[in-house]
């Protein structure tokens, strides 16, 4: 009876020891994920801005472009304010606002998405925290997924 329960005993130590393990690894992530937040994501920029916002669907022939001048920071407030233009449909998510339609086009979550794209390089954050810059064009490509 005695090894069994060292057998026992010594398995919850290592259970023990994996669970500590991968919460400090956890918890070293979430560290260098705020850090990137906090110094490395991309910042807003104040004051007035030329912007294009290009819309591509392939399936339904569009693919137009809109030039705007504005002082917001962010694309999903360009977005919001472009609403009628645009025909703009958000949704929230637990990572902020995703594009869900454009141009009257509303992808089928099942199956396609809007992807975001900079001058031509994947956005690495969503609308609510990609700023607008100066001369930039944010494309909007419908895409499967």
């Amino acid at each position: 009876m005695g090894v069994c329960h060292n057998i026992s005993l010594e398995r919850e130590i290592t259970v023990k020891k994996k669970i500590g393990i991968s919460a400090a690894v956890l918890a070293v992530c979430a560290l260098l994920f705020a850090g990137y937040l906090a110094f490395l994501a991309p910042k807003a920029q104040s004051g007035q801005k030329s912007v294009k916002i290009e819309v591509v669907v392939e399936s339904k022939n569009i693919d137009r472009t809109f030039e705007y001048r504005t002082n917001r920071s962010y694309v999903a407030d360009l977005l919001e304010d472009e609403k009628g233009g645009l025909q703009t449909e958000m949704e929230d998510s637990q990572y902020g606002k995703f594009v869900s339609g454009l141009l009257g086009v509303k992808a089928d979550s099942s199956k396609e998405y809007f992807n975001i794209k900079v001058n031509g390089t994947d956005a690495a954050v969503g609308v609510s925290r990609l700023p607008l810059e100066d001369g930039k064009v944010y494309t909007f490509t419908l895409m499967p997924l």
